[in-house]
């Protein structure tokens, strides 16, 4: 591949017609858009292919999570952006963009709420993850750990 560039990864770009659509063909997606210093204007995903974690999160930095809320029209937070700079400009951390907007996406207010607990689940997932990877590399993990990371991954 010339020069190896890496695709930076958007926001999840819905409208009104999604709105609609979920009406009938309710759908939940998520995607997990890291973002650091390194990458402050283009955002990777969390996990590689390969479910390896990307070289640019540091396990030894701090962690900031941002998850939007209901999207009845589809688009892309406002404030999104603004606010990965302001984190950034202030600290050197790990920042994971949740993006759920397909699921956050309806007219009915109440789907999107229910919705919340899937994504908290999954979400709940990939935290143990991070977590007993952060315990691998540092050496702290008792060996039946081993086994139980194999399996999740």
């Amino acid at each position: 591949e010339p020069g190896n560039k890496r695709l930076c990864l958007e926001f999840s770009q819905l409208s009104i017609k999604d709105s609609f659509k979920d009406l009938f063909v309710p759908q939940t997606e998520i995607f997990l858009m890291l973002y650091t210093r390194n990458n402050l204007n283009c955002a990777e995903p969390l996990f590689e292919q390969s479910n390896s974690l990307n070289v640019n999160f540091n396990i030894s930095k701090k962690t900031v999570w941002l998850i939007h809320g209901y999207r009845p029209t589809g688009s892309a937070p406002s404030w999104l952006q603004r606010f990965l700079r302001i984190l950034l400009n202030q600290d050197d951390i790990n920042i994971i963009v949740v993006d759920w907007n397909r699921g956050a996406t309806t007219f009915l207010y109440n789907r999107a709420v229910k919705n919340t607990r899937k994504v908290a689940m999954s979400l709940s997932g990939y935290i143990r993850n991070l977590l007993i990877y952060k315990a691998l590399i540092q050496g702290k993990v008792p060996h039946n750990v081993y086994y139980y990371y194999n399996k999740i991954l």
